[in-house]
């Protein structure tokens, strides 16, 4: 399985619905959860879906008259492959430089650092 690249927002959207369930989902379940949100016609959704099967991240299966669709790519992985490209592209891969970078914005509330605290105590523990 290939992690994609950083995926378009709209193909992203339609992953988070994906992830959100943990069976094949039918189309016009995708269509009911996130076609009020956006401004996209059924046909849009259908050629979303199609590019993100192209590109490998989702699988289609027909079952009977439903076409039926399901992620391939997990969420986590997917994540992580974000979050590495965030940390290469802007602090030059390090991720000392990301997290003093949201200290010093002010984007960690105090019980954001506690809990990082705790969380990095226990990473040190495991090694």
């Amino acid at each position: 399985m290939t992690i994609p690249e950083k995926l378009p927002d709209t193909e992203l959207d339609i992953m988070l619905c994906l992830w959100k369930h943990k069976k094949p989902v039918r189309t016009s379940e995708i269509a009911k959860e996130l076609l009020p949100a956006h401004d996209w016609s059924l046909s849009t959704l259908k050629a979303l879906l199609g590019r993100l099967v192209e590109k490998g991240c989702v699988e289609l299966t027909r079952d009977g008259r439903f076409t039926l669709y399901r992620a391939l790519v997990p969420e986590s992985a997917y994540r992580k492959r974000e979050v590495q490209s965030v940390v290469q592209k802007y602090y030059n891969n390090s991720i000392k430089s990301m997290v003093a970078a949201l200290v010093t914005d002010d984007a960690l509330s105090g019980e954001d650092i506690r809990e990082l605290e705790d969380i990095l105590r226990k990473a040190g523990q495991n090694e």
